[in-house]
């Protein structure tokens, strides 16, 4: 598959994830924070079995972070909860600096304004997301959804608007 196919398929998926976040924001959280700590469990379990039984030297150094890493994945799964009132600012601050940086970045290329709409929207609600103990993790959701929908429009236009610039037919 050719990068320009990819591109859809990528853009087509975060507007699908957006419209499942708009439609149900908490549900999704929940989900995000099953699932991470399942994956946090399964990581720690890996490391501390690595620690116990690896013949490297190194191995012994991950056990610490490895028994911490348990604790933090069976919290999240045991209270998903409060886990679910903390992602919203991790998530916050992620959208910012991503944001901010890819913003530094086209500002930089020279990109015009109407292609700057995502990171600079990715930046408000990275701080609207921040402030979450303010404002409910719904809103926050229907809001990173918001995001997840103008990314996606806007890699796709991004593809098409290659194909227009690069057909440009030379006069002989």
């Amino acid at each position: 598959m050719d990068n320009k196919k990819l591109s859809y398929v990528f853009g087509a998926l975060l507007i699908a994830f957006g419209v499942i976040f708009i439609m149900s924001p908490k549900d999704v959280f929940e989900s995000i924070v099953l699932f991470g700590g399942i994956a946090v469990i399964a990581f720690s379990v890996i490391g501390i079995l690595t620690s116990i039984f690896g013949k490297d030297t190194g191995s012994s150094y991950f056990l610490g972070s490895s028994i911490l890493g348990l604790i933090l994945g069976i919290v999240l799964i045991s209270n998903k909860a409060s886990a679910v009132n903390i992602i919203p600012i991790f998530l916050g601050i992620w959208l910012f600096v991503s944001g901010f940086s890819t913003t530094v970045f086209m500002s930089k290329a020279g990109s015009s304004l109407t292609s700057m709409t995502a990171p600079i929207t990715r930046m408000i609600l990275g701080l609207i997301c921040f402030s979450s103990p303010i404002i409910p993790i719904s809103i926050a959701g229907i809001f990173i959804g918001i995001v997840l929908v103008c990314s996606g429009i806007n890699i796709i236009t991004n593809v098409k608007n290659e194909d227009i610039i690069y057909k440009v037919k030379i006069k002989k």
